[in-house]
């Protein structure tokens, strides 16, 4: 991956050799009377690798040495069969964006799949200096990949909050901390005690922050924190019933149509019995679904966010974001990591609990 400005000249000098000489090694082809021994030849590829430098004839073309390209990647497939998808609304954004900056997008798919997800291959990091600057979406990063690019200062912003050694890592972000904790204040002001949470404890930031948002808010409420696995739509909607639970607050991603049609199914009712409340509307929605209460994702907003933020990190590594005093303009940390609100949906799934008259209600639930 090259770092901004890289040049033959910037390897020449870490290799102690000329400009000339590293043309050579490149093109592997030297002239008439001119021998590079090996031991130089090393060299020239060791300065290589160290400085990152890669050869990018479309920004040599232009005489700013910027392609005024901007480039997308994603870990996961961007266009999966079937109907709307995950990336869809993140797309349109980044697209409206570049289209007022006037910059082109390219997507990157040419990096291999490694276990169903993408990797930024030895190939793929080359590539990616075609464009001036990247943004990175999906659930399933690779961190390492992330530190190599903050290494060697290749311009880039995530599409969702990650952590970073130093808090160096640019991102765009959703507070899902705040809109899970909403949720559980809502189901606590309509008095229930009962509640869950649904999903797997995965280590991804996503779900990082709804569990945190989930737990902190049970706890200020002084009620137990309960922990629904999906294993399967059946056993969970049994568990459910176990537990005693009057509210849920569950992921688009884990079946909430078919769990409440699994709890229907039991004889209960869907939000009469068991409220549910997703966080972050359906990616795909069923047709004539039913209308989730919850929290919806500003997935427009954090492409176009995004993109802009990418831009600006782009202008200013080249110096041309100014001051009015002709300074360069430093992006700070509060632009570096941007948070977005989430919406409140009122939607048809969230009611009071049941009577304690009803057998299935159960209103113990303080800590």
């Amino acid at each position: 991956m090259p770092r901004r400005h890289i040049t033959q000249a910037n390897v020449a000098a870490v290799a102690g050799v000329s400009q000339a000489t590293v043309s050579f090694v490149l093109n592997n082809r030297t002239p008439s009377g001119v021998r590079i021994s090996e031991e130089t030849r090393q060299r020239v590829l060791d300065a290589i690798r160290i400085t990152g430098y890669a050869a990018n004839p479309a920004a040599q073309r232009l005489a700013g040495g910027l392609t005024q390209i901007l480039g997308v990647f994603t870990y996961e497939a961007t266009f999966p069969l079937g109907g709307r998808d995950f990336y869809g609304p993140f797309l349109v954004g980044i697209e409206h964006a570049a289209e007022k900056l006037g910059v082109d997008l390219l997507l990157f798919t040419s990096a291999r799949a490694e276990d169903g997800r993408r990797r930024l291959t030895r190939d793929g990091w080359h590539r990616l200096g075609i464009a001036d600057g990247c943004l990175l979406l999906g659930q399933h990063e690779d961190r390492g990949e992330l530190q190599h690019l903050l290494d060697t200062n290749y311009p880039f912003v995530f599409v969702g909050k990650r952590g970073s050694e130093g808090g160096r890592l640019p991102y765009v972000g959703v507070d899902y901390v705040a809109a899970t904790s909403r949720q559980v204040n809502r189901l606590v002001e309509l008095d229930h005690t009962r509640i869950g949470y649904l999903g797997a404890r995965a280590t991804d930031q996503p779900t990082l922050d709804r569990v945190e948002g989930y737990t902190s808010a049970m706890k200020s409420h002084r009620l137990t924190a309960r922990f629904v696995e999906l294993d399967d739509v059946t056993a969970t909607a049994e568990e459910i019933i176990d537990q005693r639970l009057t509210a849920v607050v569950v992921a688009p991603e884990n079946y909430p149509e078919e769990i409440a049609d699994e709890i229907e199914r039991r004889g209960l009712r869907v939000p009469s019995d068991v409220s549910v409340l997703l966080l972050g509307q359906p990616h795909h929605p069923r047709s004539g679904g039913r209308a989730w209460s919850g929290f919806s994702i500003p997935r427009e907003e954090l492409g176009a966010r995004a993109l802009l933020l990418l831009h600006r990190l782009v202008a200013a590594e080249n110096g041309t974001t100014t001051t009015s005093a002709g300074q360069r303009h430093r992006v700070t940390d509060d632009e570096l990591h941007q948070m977005l609100e989430c919406t409140d949906i009122d939607g048809a799934t969230l009611a009071p609990p049941p009577t304690p008259s009803d057998n299935h209600a159960n209103t113990e639930g303080t800590a």
